[in-house]
């Protein structure tokens, strides 16, 4: 979404008190809600399937480089824009056109914010793999710390809990207290990744007359993004 530069300001000075209470938390009264949740992951990788929802994951720049390094692989062979849900809708079909109007610049550039995994044409994602009945992750010790918490998440200082089927058993205290450790981590993480973004976001004017033409070159089998992270703006075409 564009942001002028009075708003990013805003968004910079709030994201930095933030932070500020994020620093404060404590693994521990995190970890003593996790037990009385209880969770332990049953690998069953409905998290990771896209017939289960939302199974977008947005990587932290430690996160490319981590799966970089262990893979062998560029990131832009594991990742791509992070894709807003309403611009995803519409690269689908099913939703109205004119929902791309806010992301979309003069020149039919959708601007993104943030990278995510790519995902294979069923939708599932790239590093899953089928193991008889059941599914397994193949970069599981380097998978993106939004995999390493799921289902939990810390936003506005409070911890939230995704759907998820191995709610409910039993966790151990030393398994509440590492869990725990990368929650509030991975929120830290992404509190200082989100101040970079605002410093070097480069404000945009959305024009919706070029959503007509953004969706013409995507017809042909490409998508021209900007994505903003905590580097700056990048250029990316990415063949649909």
């Amino acid at each position: 979404m564009p942001v002028s530069e009075q708003y990013k300001d805003l968004l910079i000075q709030g994201t930095r008190k933030e932070l500020y209470r994020a620093l404060e938390l404590k693994v521990g009264d995190i970890a003593s809600i996790l037990r009385k949740t209880g969770f332990s992951c049953t690998q069953c990788g409905n998290c990771c399937r896209d017939h289960h929802g939302d199974n977008r994951v947005m990587l932290l720049q430690q996160d490319i480089l981590r799966i970089s390094e262990h893979t062998g692989l560029y990131a832009t062979e594991f990742s791509l824009p992070f894709i807003p849900i309403e611009v995803e809708n519409v690269l689908k079909g099913i939703s109205d056109p004119s929902d791309m109007i806010p992301f979309t610049d003069s020149k039919g550039n959708i601007h993104s914010f943030g990278w995510m995994l790519r995902r294979k044409k069923n939708g599932d994602c790239i590093f899953l793999e089928a193991v008889g009945p059941s599914f397994r992750c193949s970069i599981y010790d380097h998978r993106p710390a939004l995999c390493q918490t799921y289902p939990f998440f810390l936003e506005d200082c409070m911890l939230h809990i995704s759907d998820c089927k191995g709610l409910g058993s039993d966790i151990s205290y030393a398994g509440s207290i590492a869990l725990s450790r990368l929650v509030l981590d991975r929120y830290i993480c992404e509190l200082k990744e989100s101040i970079l973004v605002y410093q070097h976001y480069e404000h945009f004017e959305p024009l919706g007359a070029n959503v007509g033409f953004s969706l013409e070159r995507f017809k042909k089998g490409h998508v021209f993004y900007i994505v903003h992270d905590s580097e700056g703006a990048h250029r990316r075409c990415e063949r649909m």
